[in-house]
């Protein structure tokens, strides 16, 4: 569990945080910290000419970098459908690997004294955490709020400028788009993928790909 008072400080983080993933995410991650020792560099499958820290290998590194007592932090993100699935399964196998995650918390960022947040959680800039419980591994990216009373589950992302209202609950392994609204006290299953700018208003219970305003069920998740 993340300590919330102290961010963006390193606070005992074994030898530096490697940061897992080189591509846009990765980038906007990197991006917020102030400080440039944050991170001790980073994984991805090639070097990526965006990225100023130091290229430290492929997914075959990590094992060897987590026996050196380096931790992580998973900022990949992918395009295409089930997003979070593919997510779940890289940081499984960082995990299987040995390695440990840590969460990066921006400095414009507010996460509220009463909030608490899993390891490995991503909170960018501008984004705001009001007595909210999120889980491992969960991202609330630029700009979205994440009301009191609001549970997410691991491996969830909340889209830049989403809001989630009071009192909601979402599962594990979901994808909240850009400027998705969702309404207080809705409960979201694990496993539901909402499209930008929706407008989710009721229960979802099903797994699947949510759409619209008024909202609209695009399909089912297969099982």
């Amino acid at each position: 569990m993340t300590d919330t008072n102290n961010h963006p400080d390193v606070a005992d983080h074994g030898k530096g945080i490697i940061l897992a993933g080189g591509g846009g995410h990765a980038l906007s991650v990197a991006e917020a910290v102030t400080n440039p020792n944050f991170f001790a560099g980073y994984t991805a499958l090639s070097p990526s000419p965006l990225m100023e820290l130091e290229w430290r290998g492929d997914d075959s590194a990590v094992a060897a970098l987590a026996d050196e007592d380096y931790k992580f932090h998973v900022a990949f993100v992918y395009a295409g459908l089930p997003v979070m699935d593919k997510r779940k399964r890289l940081i499984q196998k960082y995990r299987d690997a040995g390695a440990e995650f840590v969460s990066v918390i921006a400095p414009t960022a507010i996460v509220t004294r009463h909030s608490s947040v899993g390891n490995g959680c991503a909170i960018l800039n501008r984004a705001v955490v009001n007595r909210a419980r999120l889980g491992e591994n969960v991202i609330v990216n630029t700009g979205a709020i994440v009301e009191h009373d609001c549970v997410i589950g691991d491996n969830t992302f909340i889209g830049p400028g989403a809001t989630i209202g009071g009192g909601v609950t979402i599962g594990e392994d979901c994808f909240i788009g850009l400027g998705a609204n969702v309404m207080n006290g809705v409960t979201i299953a694990s496993g539901v993928t909402v499209a930008m700018g929706a407008t989710v208003n009721r229960d979802l219970t099903e797994p699947g790909i949510y759409h619209g305003s008024p909202l609209k069920l695009h399909r089912l998740k297969k099982r």
